[in-house]
C-alpha cells in the first residue's frame, strides 16, 4: 500500500486487514501485506491524529510486486502533483504483477499516466471531477470495484475492503473469502452500486439563474406537474431553448434531472420514515409502486424493499427543531477541489 502525507487511515489500513486475515483463518503465510512511502518516512494521515510508520521505501521494495495499492485521502491531490513519487509508480509498474488504486487514491494512478485507456472506479465525488477533467480513463461512476486488465480500482474508503476481497476469492477461491467477509462481520458482495450513496448535486453546481430556478422548482416539487410546458414558463424560455440549454449547463437531459430527484427524494423516505412503498411512490412523484420499481431495478439494481433494508431505519426518524439545531451543509466546491479540511 503506497502512503503520501494526507491519507485517509481507513483507506491506508482497511483494505491490507483481509490479507492478514487469510494468513491468520488459515494458518498459512499466503500474503505479506507492506505499506510504504517513497523515503520510508513516517506519513501523517489525514486529520493528524495519527502518524503511519511505512515497513520500507519505494527503493527497499522487492523485484517483483505481486499487488501495487495507491491509499486515497485528501492528500491525493498534492501527492498527484508530486513528479518523485509519480515517477516512482512509473518505474514500479512493470514489477507489479497488478496495480491499483482505493478511492481516490485513483487520482494518483491517472496523474501518473498509468491508468491510460484503462476502466477505474472512484469515489462518487472524485469521478464528477475526473469526468469534468477529461481524464485518459474511463471512469465507472457506480461500480463498488473494476478489473481493467492489471489495474483493480475501488470507490470510497471502505469500498477498498470489497476489492481486496474480491482479489482473494481470485487468488484462492470464495470460500476463503467468503470465511474473511464473515470474520469481519461484512457481506462478501454488495447488493448494489455506490449510485445509491451519491445525493443530486446539480442544482448546486448551475450557474445559469434561469437553468437553477427550474432545478430549484424541481427539487422543491417532485409531485407537480414537471410537464416541459410548465418547466419552460418557470424559466421564461422557450421549451426548445430550455432543453437545449439545460443539457448545455447540466450536462443532463431535463428529464433525466427531474427522475434524479424524485429518486433521491424516493431514497430520503424509505431511509427515514415507515411509509408504504405506494406512498412513497407518490410522495416522490413517481405515482404508482410499480414505476417506483422500474426505476429503482434499473438505477440502482435494487427493489425499494431492499434499499430499505439496507439503509432505513426501524422507526420513523423525528424531526427535530430547526431553531435547536445547527444547520451544517456540505461545501461541494471545498471537497471536490481538496480544498476542505479533514
Amino acid at each position: 500500500m503506497l502512503l503520501y502525507p494526507g491519507v485517509s487511515s481507513v483507506d491506508a489500513s482497511g483494505p491490507l486487514e483481509p490479507f492478514g486475515l487469510a494468513n491468520f483463518l488459515t494458518g498459512r503465510r499466503l500474503y505479506k501485506p507492506v505499506t510504504v512511502s517513497v523515503d520510508g518516512a513516517a506519513v501523517p494521515v489525514a486529520g493528524g491524529f495519527l502518524n503511519i510508520v511505512p515497513t520500507c521505501s519505494c527503493n527497499d521494495l522487492p523485484e517483483r510486486i505481486d499487488l501495487m495499492l495507491i491509499a486515497g485521502g485528501p492528500g491525493c491531490f498534492a501527492a498527484a502533483e508530486d513528479e518523485t513519487l509519480l515517477a516512482w509508480l512509473r518505474r514500479l509498474e512493470p514489477r507489479c504483477l497488478r496495480m491499483g488504486s482505493v478511492c481516490t487514491g485513483s487520482t494518483v494512478l491517472v496523474a501518473s499516466g498509468i491508468a491510460d485507456g484503462h476502466r477505474v472506479a472512484t469515489h462518487w465525488l472524485e469521478a464528477i471531477r475526473l469526468k469534468n477533467c477529461q481524464a485518459a480513463v474511463e471512469i465507472e461512476e457506480d461500480a463498488i470495484f473494476v478489473n481493467s486488465g492489471k489495474l483493480w480500482t475501488s470507490a470510497g474508503m471502505l469500498a477498498g475492503i470489497d476489492l481486496t476481497l474480491a482479489l482473494i476469492e481470485k487468488d484462492h477461491g470464495r470460500q476463503l473469502a467468503l470465511d474473511i467477509a464473515r470474520f469481519m462481520v461484512l457481506v462478501l458482495r454488495r447488493i448494489s452500486g455506490q449510485t445509491q450513496f451519491s445525493p443530486q448535486l446539480m442544482a448546486e453546481a448551475t450557474e445559469d439563474p434561469r437553468i437553477r430556478r427550474v432545478q430549484l422548482h424541481v427539487w422543491e416539487n417532485p409531485t407537480a406537474d414537471l410537464s416541459l410546458s410548465k418547466l419552460a414558463k418557470k424559466a421564461a424560455m422557450s421549451e426548445r431553448s430550455l432543453v437545449r440549454r439545460f443539457k448545455q449547463v447540466a450536462n443532463t437531459t431535463l428529464s433525466q434531472y427531474i427522475e434524479d430527484v424524485r429518486l433521491t427524494s424516493a431514497r430520503q423516505l424509505l431511509e427515514s420514515s415507515q411509509q408504504s412503498i405506494q406512498s412513497v411512490a407518490a410522495n416522490a412523484g413517481f405515482g404508482t409502486a410499480a414505476t417506483l420499481r422500474r426505476v429503482f431495478m434499473r438505477r440502482l439494481g435494487v427493489s425499494p424493499s431492499a434499499y430499505r433494508l439496507s439503509f432505513g431505519t426501524d422507526h420513523a426518524a423525528a424531526t427535530p427543531d430547526p431553531a435547536e439545531v445547527d444547520v451544517v451543509n456540505m461545501d461541494l466546491k471545498g471537497v471536490i477541489t481538496g480544498t476542505s479540511a479533514w
